[in-house]
């Protein structure tokens, strides 16, 4: 009889270790859950609303279906001082994640910020050249020797280069004055510029009372050399130790770009009700082609474009730098992404 209670609670003391020691074991081998913010920063003309993929991904709670299985929730971060500022959170470490001009991406990665390239969320032309009436400008050529705000490393200051290309005048040749958008507006208004470059549809109150009018639309313009891409990128060292998170954002994007697809006028009152505009300044700027203006991926022809930028900058010597091109992106991302997304996981 004391044997066999013996043997039993043998067994059960051998079972009780054989369970501690699987739990023990299972806890340490599985992964535990991240938790914290990652912080995505985005350029603005003023409001708080990011364009394309990113807003509806906002808007719709993409980025919380994604990112909270994680243990990640998000920060979007708008910009109005644009690229410059950006590029100085990113240094800072203040931000993980930017979406913004291509133009801008290949400047900051030429002049040695660490940022990886992840997809090209779009591919558009939002720029308007604004000017003040009586500033005595009428057409292109009129911008000679004229004071024009833009800003300064930043998409605007290429759109600015190419419109002075196609009217044959050098930058040098005009009085050129670094300034956030709202503020080139401002100074339309009060007669202290000439001409500013705008976000399409900010300048509509300046027009609208007579002060200003618009002598060139980037959307309107030769695709081929106005179009620009705009970026997903990632700062590099947290990519590395975190690259599920940049999958789970570019799911969202896709998502976003399935339901703008589902009805493209849907997402153009969005974007009115979201930035303010009327829905027929909207339209303006309105591409129906919403595969094309919101590709998600890093195809040739992007990458490209964004081998054009940096010769571009170089050639009107606002970097001396180099992008190892083949090395910038990492392509896993968006065909992860794209793979796990369409098995509906």
């Amino acid at each position: 009889m004391k044997r066999k209670k013996f043997n039993l609670f043998l067994a059960f003391a051998v079972l009780s270790i054989l369970v501690f020691s699987t739990f023990a074991l299972s806890s340490c081998s599985s992964p535990k859950k991240r938790t914290g913010t990652v912080n995505i920063g985005f350029p603005s003309s003023g409001g708080d609303w990011p364009p394309r993929t990113f807003g509806v991904a906002i808007t719709n709670g993409y980025l919380d279906e994604y990112l909270e299985p994680l243990g990640y929730k998000y920060s979007p971060k708008s910009f109005l001082g644009a690229a410059p500022a950006i590029h100085e959170a990113l240094v800072a470490k203040e931000l993980e994640y930017v979406v913004y001009a291509g133009m801008a991406s290949v400047l900051s990665k030429a002049n040695g910020i660490d940022h990886t390239l992840i997809s090209v969320t779009g591919w558009q032309a939002g720029w308007k050249l604004v000017v003040r009436n009586g500033s005595g400008i009428e057409t292109l050529a009129d911008l000679k020797g004229k004071k024009i705000a833009y800003m300064r490393g930043a998409s605007p200051h290429m759109y600015l280069l190419k419109v002075l290309n196609e009217a044959g005048i050098a930058f040098n040749d005009i009085q050129a004055i670094n300034s956030n958008l709202p503020e080139g507006l401002a100074g339309i208004a009060s007669g202290t510029l000439d001409a500013a470059v705008s976000s399409a549809g900010y300048e509509k109150q300046l027009v609208d009372e007579g002060v200003a009018k618009v002598i060139h639309v980037q959307f309107n313009a030769d695709r081929d050399v106005y179009f620009e891409p705009f970026v997903f990128i990632a700062r590099t060292d947290f990519h590395r130790e975190h690259p599920e998170v940049a999958v789970a954002i570019q799911k969202a994007f896709l998502k976003a770009r399935d339901w703008i697809k589902e009805d493209p006028d849907r997402f153009f009152r969005l974007t009115a009700e979201k930035t303010g505009n009327p829905i027929d300044v909207v339209l303006e700027t309105a591409d129906y082609d919403i595969y094309g203006s919101n590709p998600l991926n890093l195809d040739d022809t992007y990458i490209d474009s964004l081998k054009g930028i940096l010769g571009f900058l170089k050639d009107n010597e606002l970097t001396k730098g180099s992008i190892d091109f083949p090395s910038w992106p990492d392509r896993t991302v968006a065909v992860k992404a794209w793979e796990v997304y369409n098995s509906g996981k």
